[in-house]
């Protein structure tokens, strides 16, 4: 019994016009071998599943290959380029650097590099996922790198090219591969699917070109799990049960929901979705590309939409587009991608999908205003000073998202007891105002009042330094308007008030003293 070969290894490239959307690397490449002038280090970096080990193989097997024409090489025909394609080529050795990542090995291949080829013109040494190797091995890999000898070839794969330390990096030449484009994807799996004979809807090849995420290995190899899970014509209902993805209806009809404030509406279509079998973060990540493509057709980029999805799909998106501003589409973004980023093993799958509905708005007002104040009837109008009636004070609480009106200052001057008794109420205020004021203020306090300005001493450096911004007087004056009714200018000044505090009992030259010179307040024992 033969043994069937997956559809990714049965379609790895065997020549260079083969490999889908890195022609920058492949026609850089070509040049070189026609020339006669291959560099003795590369270094290709990229996503999994672009090609970088199918190219460095397609560039051992040309730069051994024995036909006279060096434009046709690889051939394909000659006996290294048939060695290469079976795998029983000698001279090309293939190391993952995540199994073999220690000096030792290093040292090894180091050693038996001195060997010349035993059946081609090259050694090549492909190390895949080279960032894996230790600094060590690093370290010992970079004399060989930089000076190999005349017939040794390296290839250096990863995926995090950020992590191979630059001393390594400046050695070679890069080529940088890049995710494969939606359209070139879809061409690739359709030549696939008919010289397998395999019956396939073409929008089940969209979605699993959309799947896979710029990843063609990725791509076949959810096409053949797709073909093994059922007996006949693949279609797209069977690949989505498979897949666990939603529909692209019930999708723009969310996004309707969203558009139309209908929470109850998008709640049932979340729901729906789950009872379809769904993934959940499958889900949120539909959700964020669909509104995506609105948001392309929204700044009038609607050719970047039908690049990636149906004209039907395109149109429905520019219909959408019209109902949201940029505002409120990044902010759905945001907030179902935040959803599709949670955690598994949730004991409700669905939770933050709609958790994501009902609070996606929060985001929008979050991108105009970091604070918010619940609205209020603005006061009325001042009374003369002789009869005039104190502004109640009034703790502000946060939930909202509009901004209330400030109060009209009161005629009456300001009195330092009057700004001490509602300093709680300040405080409370500035909470609202930022999210560190009411700590800092806790080491500030009332002293006096000069004419407008409303003078405040600091205990600690630290906090004073951190108030004393023209942001943080201004959000004060707020917070003292809006609980005293007196439009106030702030002045920040070092103060050792808190230092008189002292219990009798506790010594002026102790630990306890030491902390409240640093801004602590002492506090009497049981309370």
């Amino acid at each position: 019994m033969t043994r069937s070969q997956s559809l990714y290894l049965k379609w790895r490239p065997t020549q260079f016009d083969g490999v889908v959307g890195q022609q920058h690397v492949v026609q850089t490449l070509l040049n070189a071998l026609r020339a006669g002038r291959p560099s003795h280090a590369y270094l290709f970096a990229g996503p999994r599943g672009t090609g970088k080990t199918s190219v460095a193989r397609l560039l051992a097997k040309a730069l051994n290959c024995t036909n006279a024409d060096a434009a046709a090489r690889p051939c394909g025909n000659c006996p290294p380029c048939q060695a290469v394609a079976e795998g029983r080529f000698l001279d090309l050795i293939e190391i993952d650097a995540a199994s073999n990542n220690s000096v030792e090995h290093v040292r090894d291949l180091r050693d038996k590099i001195n060997f010349s080829p035993s059946i081609g013109r090259y050694k090549v040494y492909i190390i895949d996922e080279v960032h894996m190797l230790s600094d060590a091995a690093f370290n010992a890999l970079l004399k060989t790198l930089e000076e190999p000898p005349p017939y040794a070839i390296f290839v250096l794969a990863t995926t995090e090219a950020h992590k191979v330390p630059a001393t390594v990096a400046s050695r070679c030449q890069q080529h940088i591969f890049r995710r494969i484009a939606l359209p070139e994807m879809v061409q690739r799996l359709q030549e696939i699917t008919g010289a397998e004979g395999l019956v396939v809807e073409p929008a089940v090849l969209e979605l699993v070109a959309r799947q896979s995420t710029g990843s063609l290995r990725d791509a076949i190899s959810l096409l053949d799990q797709l073909v093994a899970s059922t007996v006949g014509a693949l279609t797209l209902q069977q690949a989505q049960s498979v897949v666990g993805s939603a529909n692209e209806q019930l999708l723009a009809m969310l996004v309707q929901a969203l558009a139309d404030d209908r929470t109850a509406a998008g709640l049932d279509l979340i729901n729906e979705a789950m009872d379809q079998g769904t993934d959940p973060r499958q889900f949120a990540r539909q959700i964020v590309d669909y509104l995506r493509g609105v948001m392309l057709c929204k700044v009038g980029h609607a050719q970047g939409t039908a690049a990636q999805h149906a004209s039907e799909t395109t149109a429905t998106m520019q219909a959408l587009a019209a109902h949201f501003d940029l505002a409120q589409l990044a902010a759905a973004m945001r907030a179902f991608d935040e959803a599709g980023r949670e955690r598994r093993g949730g004991w409700l799958a669905q939770l933050p999908l709609e958790l994501a509905l009902l609070n996606w708005r929060t985001y929008a007002a979050g991108a105009h205003a970091p604070a918010a104040h619940v609205a209020r009837p603005p006061a009325a109008a001042p009374k003369p000073a002789a009869t005039v009636a104190r502004i109640q004070p009034v703790p502000v609480a946060v939930p909202a998202a509009v901004k209330a009106p400030l109060p009209e200052p009161v005629q009456a001057a300001a009195e330092v007891p009057e700004v001490s008794r509602h300093w709680p109420v300040v405080i409370q205020n500035c909470k609202a105002l930022h999210h560190s004021m009411p700590a800092l203020l806790e080491y500030c306090s009332p002293l006096r009042i000069d004419g407008d300005t409303l003078l405040l001493g600091v205990t600690t450096a630290f906090a004073h330094q951190k108030l004393d911004t023209e942001e943080m007087r201004e959000r004060l004056r707020e917070a003292v308007l809006r609980a005293t009714g007196h439009a106030l200018k702030m002045r920040f000044v070092h103060s050792a008030a808190h230092i008189s505090e002292l219990p009798p009992e506790v010594a002026s030259d102790g630990v306890v003293a030491a902390a409240v010179k640093l801004g602590a307040r002492a506090r009497e024992r049981g309370r």
